[in-house]
């Protein structure tokens, strides 16, 4: 089995990069082989430039260049080599971060991740799980329990994400409250994160 985790947080002092690095050790403690495309790291380009984008003329479902970018081809071949796709990143403004917005933009492009015109999509993705990570300052509870703000954000990230191509959801986590917890109630997040990883993965 492989994991592919596609991580977004600047910060190596930040509790993202020790849940990045706990969810690690806890995937190869499975034996699991784990590939973490670090954006920040990578200095990922998000800009969907306009001659890689979709349009419509006279009907049809177009676009100027008729291959994805080189880096793009690289970063959707990763994901057809994992079975399991993890997505590692802080919620700012109610949403993901630029540079993770723009990962999606690029590489979940029509005809690789989804199509209004063909089922390859469907089939390409067949199979494959998905977990998401996302650390938040909102002041949420630290049940767990769902709130109108983080129903909003699994609308428009997890449940939308894959909606046409049925990758299973494993589960959307949100750890709430980050920068005012203790050291002590972090690591109740991180244990948690492993216990996760060890009972659904």
């Amino acid at each position: 089995m492989k994991a592919l985790i596609v991580y977004a947080h600047p910060r190596k002092e930040s509790f993202s990069h020790a849940l990045l690095q706990r969810v690690v050790a806890a995937l190869e403690k499975k034996h699991i082989e784990v590939e973490v495309r670090d954006l920040y790291q990578m200095g990922f380009d998000p800009i969907l430039q306009g001659p890689d984008m979709i349009y419509t003329a006279e009907g049809a479902f177009v676009r100027e260049n008729d291959t994805y970018p080189e880096e793009i081809q690289k970063e959707q071949e990763k994901i057809m080599e994992s079975d399991l796709l993890i997505y590692l990143f802080p919620i700012w403004w109610n949403g993901m971060p630029a540079i993770m917005k723009g990962y999606i933009d690029r590489v979940f492009q029509h005809g690789f991740a989804y199509s209004f015109t063909s089922d390859e999509p469907r089939k390409r993705f067949a199979g494959k799980r998905a977990l998401f990570l996302t650390p938040t300052g909102q002041p949420q509870n630290l049940e767990g329990e769902e709130t109108k703000l983080t129903r909003a954000i699994k609308t428009l990230t997890s449940e939308w994400l894959f909606n046409s191509i049925d990758v299973e959801i494993v589960d959307h986590v949100f750890y709430g409250r980050v920068p005012y917890l203790s050291r002590e109630e972090l690591e109740n997040y991180l244990t948690a994160t492993e216990r996760l990883i060890e009972e659904k993965i």
